[in-house]
């Protein structure tokens, strides 16, 4: 009997000891390069992650971009009204700590359809909204200048990715943020 308590006694300090290790490791923030290569595992979970600044929407600071080690990897974070509605102007150029949760977004060719009809169908050049700079980066389209190269762009990759994964469909994963801080 003692024996059996004894052992019962150290597969529970075992078990405690794993949860421990991963609370903390999830105590730290991802980097913007972790959280990318991984990002469909975190999809829909609630995560803390740290980067730099190197953009916000011009359209009132509603997303910030940050940037991994090397400046090729580029994460999108929306603002949600639970934080604010928006990022600070002086939040560009800064290392920022993103609290939220983890979307995708998804374009197959419906989506890309869908674009091209509403591109079409608008009648002045100011409606025409063209991706910025920085969230054509994020979707490695930084070289890509005009509309229907970015649509091509999208169709070659999507053919792509549905030959090597039969995945017919583009995931871009960004953060809704819920906090940040600087």
């Amino acid at each position: 009997m003692k024996l059996h308590t004894l052992f019962c006694f150290i597969i529970a300090l075992a078990a405690m000891s794993c949860t421990e290790k991963k609370e903390a490791t999830q105590a730290a923030p991802l980097t913007v390069d972790s959280l990318m290569t991984e990002a469909e595992a975190f999809l829909g979970d609630t995560v803390t992650v740290e980067g730099t600044c190197s953009h916000l929407c011009k359209h009132g600071g509603r997303k910030a971009f940050l940037v991994g080690a090397d400046s090729t990897t580029v994460l999108r974070c929306e603002a949600t009204p639970e934080m604010g509605g928006a990022f600070a102007p002086d939040c560009v150029g800064q290392t920022l700590t993103v609290r939220g949760i983890v979307r995708e977004n998804r374009i197959d060719e419906k989506a890309v359809a869908q674009m091209e009809a509403l591109y079409l169908a608008s009648d002045t050049t100011a409606s025409k909204h063209e991706a910025c700079d920085t969230e054509k980066k994020a979707q490695g389209q930084a070289e890509l200048n005009s509309f229907e190269a970015r649509m091509a762009d999208y169709r070659a990759k999507i053919a792509a990715r549905t030959e090597a994964e039969a995945k017919p469909y583009l995931s871009f994963y960004y953060i809704e943020a819920t906090s940040y801080s600087k």
